[in-house]
């Protein structure tokens, strides 16, 4: 039974594709739960490339060089369907470059794709007022960590990095988490911390069915299966083949179906359908290359997108 992302516990893992450099990849995802504007929100496992926040040192967010790279750039990553999940959510952040009085405000804006705030990590409020609910408890979970040890951000490689958050902490500096997970601070053209982005989904964007080993995001509402296809060459010999016993290594494949043929270098090779034991008679007795030619031909369905097919093989027996 199809269930969306708003039907999963805080803290799960959920993977979403990203393509970069024509490679698409499954990459982590936390969901976090339900934002303070009915918005589901998740939270890339993993920061991506050091870039500085701002070219000057001013630290307010709307519009600043990270903004615009994460709404105009990082979307790009996801496909039509996927960016068609991705809905704007309004955030809150502290700009001190619009100080009333000497006091900074907090603004908000409307975003799809930005960066947690100080006060959605779990620190607390700014001095300037609350920059959105706290998504620490689900960092938590997901982390099975507690304090600062949760809020810690990897990079790809597990290494420790520094985190830009979106809110400012003066107006030249914006907060960031530190690799001990406490709250710190770098002028807004510092290039070496990175991005962690969060993205904000319509909640009723289907996800991979309940009793699923990973769950996958699936924005299109028809993908709860992957296609598997293989046909290759896998020996010849001089006399014919005339039956085949095929071994076969499957993870996460719900059904498949096995075929072999004993002229495969023909224009047209005769298929035989192994049985579920992988055996089959091979009846062809006509053949227009010197040696007749093994081939096997294999159409699987798995039930999510890591199932895989191994290596076949193939034991012939032959006249």
């Amino acid at each position: 039974m199809s269930r969306t992302i708003a039907d999963l516990t805080a803290g799960t893992k959920i993977y979403i594709d990203e393509t970069v450099s024509g490679e698409t990849t499954h990459v982590p995802y936390i969901y976090l739960g339900i934002d303070d504007y009915g918005k589901a929100r998740v939270l890339r496992q993993y920061a991506v490339q050091a870039k500085r926040m701002h070219s000057s040192n001013v630290a307010a967010y709307a519009g600043c060089e990270m903004d615009t790279w994460l709404e105009n750039t990082f979307i790009s990553r996801f496909d039509a369907a996927t960016q068609n999940a991705l809905v704007n959510t309004t955030i809150k952040y502290v700009d001190y470059t619009q100080s009333v009085g000497g006091t900074a405000q907090v603004l908000e804006i409307a975003r799809r794709i930005f960066l947690l705030s100080y006060s959605e990590e779990g620190y607390g409020n700014d001095a300037a007022g609350n920059e959105g609910s706290s998504f620490l408890a689900a960092l938590q979970t997901f982390t099975g960590k507690t304090g600062n040890a949760a809020r810690i951000v990897y990079n790809a490689s597990n290494t420790a990095v520094g985190a830009w958050l979106r809110s400012a902490y003066s107006a030249a500096n914006f907060r960031v988490v530190g690799t001990s997970g406490t709250a710190s601070n770098n002028v807004a053209s510092y290039a070496s911390n990175r991005p962690r982005p969060a993205l904000s989904v319509a909640p009723a964007t289907i996800v991979s069915d309940e009793g699923a080993d990973e769950i996958f995001l699936l924005p299109d509402g028809r993908r709860t299966t992957w296609d598997i296809s293989m046909e290759m060459e896998l020996g010849e010999s001089e006399s014919r083949p005339k039956q085949a016993h095929v071994e076969l290594a499957k993870t996460g494949i719900s059904s498949a179906t096995v075929k072999v043929c004993n002229n495969f270098g023909d224009a047209a090779p005769v298929w035989a359908t192994c049985d579920s034991n992988g055996d089959c008679d091979l009846n062809n007795s006509t053949n227009t290359t010197t040696n007749w030619k093994i081939g096997i031909k294999i159409e699987a369905t798995a039930n999510s997108p890591t199932g895989y097919i191994g290596e076949p093989a193939v034991i012939v027996a032959t006249d």
